[in-house]
């Protein structure tokens, strides 16, 4: 962003909230050295964040801290959004390693949508996918991961509205003994790879599990012609297993942090 177009009151309010929220009290002075601004500053901005019921002031004394109204700015940021945003730098790194691009997908309905993408970062990609691109669920390897890791509840009811569901690529949903039998063997084998005569490529995915929840699932693309199956499980899986299994350790990590 351009440096004319930014708040700098805001940018010091967000910088007050993080130092507050990081110490259990603080003073004016403290807040003051800590954010980098005069006393006087820090003073009108902790009396303003009071006033709004951000932060309290101890009483008889000028010691302030945050109130639970704080709770309400992260109302709208679920654990999935955190894991889309811990994934991101990792999925770019693993898609400039391995060559193949790279997304995440989360389920929404009876699609499974993208939130992270490397597409654009590579020129083996065929077809380049924005960000909330929807594929039928049935229709894409992570939607299979998902499926088969979601509790059965939430699994009949995303399948229920597949099978309602007008597009051709949700037909899976209309054979059920056979759609059962692929969920199965993605939950013993960790990962699903399909390939559709319709397309060039080819999709390996894998389950995105935070500490056992599934969340989405992360899918790397090949062409269909230049990949082995052998190759697929000796050069590319693990590596795809190692990235979720990271981005799960980084969010644990940022938790407790917290």
């Amino acid at each position: 962003m351009d440096y004319r177009q930014e708040v700098k009151s805001l940018k010091k309010a967000l910088r007050t909230l993080v130092f507050l929220n990081q110490r259990a009290e603080a003073t004016v002075t403290e807040v003051a050295n800590a954010v980098g601004i005069p006393r006087p500053t820090a003073y009108r901005l902790l009396e303003t964040l009071a006033a709004e019921g951000y932060v309290e002031r101890q009483d008889h004394c000028t010691i302030y801290r945050l109130t639970s109204l704080v709770k309400e700015l992260s109302c709208g940021f679920s654990d999935s959004d955190m894991a889309v945003e811990i994934a991101k730098p990792l999925l770019r790194d693993l898609g400039k390693r391995l060559g193949w691009p790279i997304a995440l997908a989360t389920p929404f309905e009876s699609e499974m949508v993208v939130r992270v993408t490397t597409d654009y970062d590579t020129p083996k990609a065929i077809d380049r996918y924005r960000v909330g691109f929807g594929v039928p669920i049935l229709h894409a390897q992570t939607g299979y991961c998902y499926l088969a890791y979601c509790d059965e509840d939430e699994r009949e009811k995303i399948i229920g509205m597949a099978k309602q569901s007008p597009d051709p690529r949700q037909r899976m949903a209309r054979t059920r003994e056979r759609l059962d039998s692929l969920l199965n063997r993605v939950r013993e084998e960790g990962y699903c790879a399909r390939e559709y005569a319709a397309y060039r490529e080819g999709g390996v995915g894998i389950p995105l599990l935070i500490n056992g929840v599934p969340i989405g699932g992360i899918v790397m693309r090949y062409i269909k012609s230049a990949m082995k199956f052998g190759q697929l499980q000796s050069d590319y899986l693990p590596e795809l297993r190692n990235v979720a299994e990271q981005i799960n350790n980084n969010f644990n990590a940022r938790a407790f942090a917290r």
